[in-house]
């Protein structure tokens, strides 16, 4: 995630360096090259969760990481936003590290750490959200954008080669039963009362998290005063829900045990829907940034312990699939949510934005009440 979080937020100024003109054709650009990433990402997550039942999780991380890593690194080489649009797309069709992360860790903890071990997880996933940028900036004045892109690229290949050495995955290959194919796993997902509605929370999850990345410097410009350090302010913005959902994805596993998953979705939900309704009327930075660190406590909870009922409520040798099919809805939150931000901001003003994420996570909520069941161990 550091490796992903120093390049993102330069993506406008390197469509510049590559000849991009004008400004309203970086900004399409922008918007569709990180769309484009979500959409091959959700299109190719169960394919891959698919094979990870039938050669192992480890090979598919190291798949992730290696190829991501070279993907990445052609980053720098690129001429043009076209070829910057393919290697785009390339990069969802083969990267997912997130996942494959996941079902590894699935398939090889005890069921007793998994709520541990989703949150521990999901901590070096906001840890490396919070620090990328900043760590990608510093290097970017010091080498340049494009040297960004290699030096991102070998972090995640020296990941892939930790992972080579040090994880270690006893992986059977399914003898007693045939290995589900991509379009059976998506029917068998789509129509489980247990992992279907899992996927509708994880999309509804990242869709009310990217919904804001449009909106959220420009909406942080227009509630500073004058001579305020806005683009700090908007990087606080960001990294303060970041590290406040990494401290309690970190403790989150604690309260499993006395309440229980359910109820720990059922409380965040409801606990993000009323920390967002009120960034819609602040009047100052000091509010917003109180406002969105208070959300990080509620998000930091909501991925890990859905994470976690996936594992525990899918049997040991699907849970590549499993894992494969919630990350695709993830990946569609995160293509969709950016688009329905921009859409609301231009057409009912940026406070619009906020209240309707908070809807969002209010019903989602509702949702989780009616639909999401208590883990139970798998047959």
């Amino acid at each position: 995630m550091l490796a992903f979080g120093f390049v993102l937020p330069f993506l406008p100024l390197y469509l510049k360096e590559i000849g991009v003109t004008p400004e309203s054709a970086v900004v399409f650009w922008s918007g569709a090259l990180v769309t484009s990433t979500g959409v091959s990402l959700a299109i190719f997550s169960p394919i891959w969760g698919a094979l990870a039942d039938r050669y192992g999780r480890k090979v598919m991380v190291l798949r992730a990481l290696l190829v991501g890593g070279l993907i990445i690194a052609l980053m720098g080489l690129v001429q043009n936003v076209g070829q910057f649009l393919v290697l785009r797309i390339l990069q969802g069709m083969f990267t997912g590290t997130i996942a494959a992360a996941t079902a590894l860790v699935a398939s090889i903890v005890p069921r007793e750490r998994l709520a541990a071990s989703m949150g521990q997880l999901q901590t070096s996933v906001y840890v490396g959200i919070a620090a990328g940028p900043v760590m990608g900036g510093v290097i970017a004045q010091a080498v340049g954008i494009r040297g960004t892109f290699f030096i991102a690229g070998a972090m995640l290949a020296i990941g892939g080669v930790f992972v080579w050495q040090f994880v270690h995955e006893h992986f059977t290959p399914p003898s007693t039963r045939r290995p589900l194919g991509f379009f059976e796993s998506l029917r068998l997902g789509l129509r489980s009362r247990t992992l279907m509605p899992l996927m509708v929370t994880l999309l509804l999850v990242q869709l009310s998290t990217a919904i804001v990345f449009p909106i959220l410097p420009l909406f942080v410009e227009r509630i500073s005063q004058a001579g305020d350090p806005v683009k700090l302010y908007a990087g606080l913005a960001f990294g303060a829900t970041a590290v406040f959902s990494a401290l309690a994805a970190l403790a989150y596993s604690r309260l499993v045990d006395r309440t229980g998953y359910r109820r720990i979705l059922i409380f965040a939900c409801f606990g993000a829907a009323l920390l967002f309704l009120p960034q819609a009327f602040v009047q100052n930075a000091g509010q917003f940034l109180l406002l969105r660190g208070g959300l990080g406590i509620f998000f930091g909870v909501l991925i890990p312990a859905t994470n976690a009922i996936v594992g525990l409520s899918t049997p040991p040798e699907l849970r590549g699939s499993a894992y494969g099919l919630t990350s695709g809805a993830t990946a569609v939150g995160n293509a969709v949510g950016p688009l329905l931000g921009s859409t609301l901001a231009a057409t009912l003003g940026f406070p619009s934005v906020f209240i309707a994420t908070s809807a969002v996570l209010a019903l989602l909520g509702i949702w989780v009440i009616g639909r999401v069941r208590e883990p139970v161990s798998p047959p």
